[in-house]
């Protein structure tokens, strides 16, 4: 039986950046995520680890999926959860499958017999997102990681979206569980101040213990290697419409018509793409890959119409590349714009391919824009960074408990 322990006295909240400073005592974290996400998990858990850290990684999705080794096998619980969002979602029912009432309590039971197998109680649950509760009762003290809330995503104006199926509400029941989830954090580590922003504004957290912890970049290469023929833009991103492909490849088009022997190399998508002449389809990228395939490049470009954070943009950067991002969410949080990037309006190719233009026309300018990124990724947006800061922002959270000693 999972023991949900006493409520930890918190210290008077505050909003805060948090920076880098001795970690408090090492303790015992389990780890609650959903899954693979853009290399959050792989990076922090070891960051975390390396400051002294004994963490103990668990998925709590999963029971809902309704594809089993590859075959469609529908349970009679799936075919409920699925018809469940089928009411409140119609044909994208399968894409919001997680997003029910039902499906957070699903995975939050889940959570709980996850964390009650344990060989022994850990001192606090660090959860990545909001998409269940670390047990129902939530199991105490815990804190949150987040990149988003559904608020946040539902505010942006659908204009900005051309192309991309605007969010959807996920009602009042959904509302209330993410609500009483923020609440009840010992801490609330973000990546961007527009989600710290967000818990303030739409979730009646001001002056909460918010820790703007940042994020980091998937691959560091110690030395970069170039290869660009000084005519090659970059894209990488699993999901081509939301990330802007398709504004992509329309000022692509436009810009080979000035430029007939520009490329553009596509990574990321495994369904088959319409591109235009020029551009090429490599699918899937390991991320030790990155650095090689970033080398024979000379922009990186992410037109995005909706981003929670854009972790792509980091690893770009990393590898020496000047970006090219949309002005929207959090992405002028990453890309200063006019010195490590440039940053146009979403859903506007002739924009687009006038900042690509600008950026092969001017090699110079290009590879300083990239120094100064990579530069701003070593000092701020590593791995090592985030869990330091993570590390001061979980001494709210077990304030009230003696740590384990390791």
């Amino acid at each position: 039986m999972l023991s949900e322990g006493s409520d930890a006295r918190r210290p008077d909240r505050r909003l805060h950046l948090a920076r880098s400073g001795p970690t408090f005592a090492r303790v015992l974290i389990a780890y609650l995520h959903y899954g693979e996400r853009s290399g959050v998990r792989q990076g922090l858990c070891p960051s975390l680890r390396t400051l002294g850290h004994h963490v103990v990684e668990l998925e709590a999705t999963g029971p809902l999926e309704p594809r089993v080794d590859g075959r469609l096998h529908l349970t009679a619980g799936v075919a409920l959860h699925l018809g469940a969002a089928a009411l409140r979602y119609g044909i994208r029912a399968l894409e919001h499958r997680w997003n029910t009432p039902l499906a957070f309590d699903v995975h939050s039971r889940r959570a709980a017999r996850l964390l009650a197998a344990l060989p022994r109680r850990p001192d606090l649950v660090l959860q990545h997102g909001g998409l269940f509760s670390p047990g129902q009762p939530p199991f105490r003290p815990y804190a949150l990681l987040l990149d988003h809330t559904r608020r946040a995503a539902l505010e942006q104006p659908s204009h900005l979206r051309a192309g991309f199926p605007a969010p959807v509400d996920y009602g009042p029941g959904w509302d209330a569980r993410e609500r009483a989830l923020y609440h009840g954090a010992g801490a609330l580590c973000v990546h961007s101040r527009r989600v710290a922003r967000s818990l303030s504004r739409h979730y009646g957290l001001a002056g909460a213990s918010v820790s703007i912890v940042g994020a980091g970049a998937n691959v560091f290469p110690e030395r970069i290697e170039r290869r660009d023929d000084g005519r090659t833009i970059a894209f990488v991103g699993r999901e081509f419409v939301r990330k802007g492909g398709r504004v992509l490849a329309r000022a692509f088009d436009r810009l080979r018509r000035a430029r007939p022997t520009a490329r553009l190399l596509v990574a990321g998508p495994t369904e088959r793409l319409d591109l235009p002449e020029g551009a090429v389809q490599l699918g899937p990228i390991a991320l030790e890959d990155l650095p090689s395939f970033f080398a024979s490049a000379t922009v990186f470009a992410m037109p995005t119409l909706l981003e929670p954070f854009g972790l792509a943009f980091l690893d770009a950067m990393a590898c020496g590349l000047p970006c090219v991002g949309t002005s929207i969410d959090a992405v002028p949080e990453i890309i200063e714009d006019g010195e490590t990037g440039l940053l146009v309006p979403p859903d506007d190719d002739v924009a687009l391919e006038q900042a690509l233009r600008r950026l092969l026309d001017d090699p110079c300018l290009a590879r300083r824009m990239g120094d100064r990124g990579r530069e701003r990724v070593g000092a701020r947006f590593r791995w090592s960074h985030v869990a330091r800061a993570v590390d001061r922002a979980l001494v709210e959270a077990t304030a009230a408990r003696p740590a384990v000693r390791w």
